[in-house]
Order: structure tokens, then C-alpha cells, then sequence
């Protein structure tokens, strides 16, 4: 189970691959959908966090990263 007390998927090879489509308009704002590549699950965002939160949502519920990964960050 992850932290939201949701199951967790593990080992489905490149599970993490993510298909982006943005649709271009004159708004600041980003639109589009995200498809997860595996599952085929696509869902729809109206701004750039929203888009990020669909991408974690998904990756938490697949156990990715796995606990053996290394995370990395970059202090600008």
C-alpha cells in the first residue's frame, strides 16, 4: 500500500512512460491530457500542476519510484 493507503502495482517493466498533449490556444495556461502508456489510462488537466499531480497520483499508485531508486535534486 503507498501513503493514501491505495494498492500498489509493482513490477510492470516501463511503467512510468507517460504520453503529453498540450493543446496551444492564447490562455497562459496550459490544457491537454496525459496518457499512461502501460495502462492506457488517460485523464485530462487544465493547468501544469494539475498535470504534475495526475503524473504523481499515477506513479504512487504503481509504487514508482521504487525504493531503491536514487531521487535527485538541483538547488538553482
Amino acid at each position: 500500500m503507498n501513503k493514501d493507503n491505495k494498492p500498489v502495482i509493482h513490477n510492470l517493466g516501463r511503467s512510468s512512460d507517460f504520453i503529453i498533449r498540450i493543446k496551444s490556444g492564447n490562455e497562459a495556461a496550459i490544457k491537454g491530457k496525459i496518457e499512461h502508456v502501460y495502462s492506457g489510462e488517460v485523464q485530462y488537466f487544465n493547468d501544469f500542476l494539475e498535470m504534475i499531480l495526475l503524473m504523481q497520483n499515477k506513479l504512487d499508485l504503481i509504487g514508482s519510484p521504487q525504493s531503491d531508486t536514487e531521487l535527485r535534486f538541483f538547488k538553482g
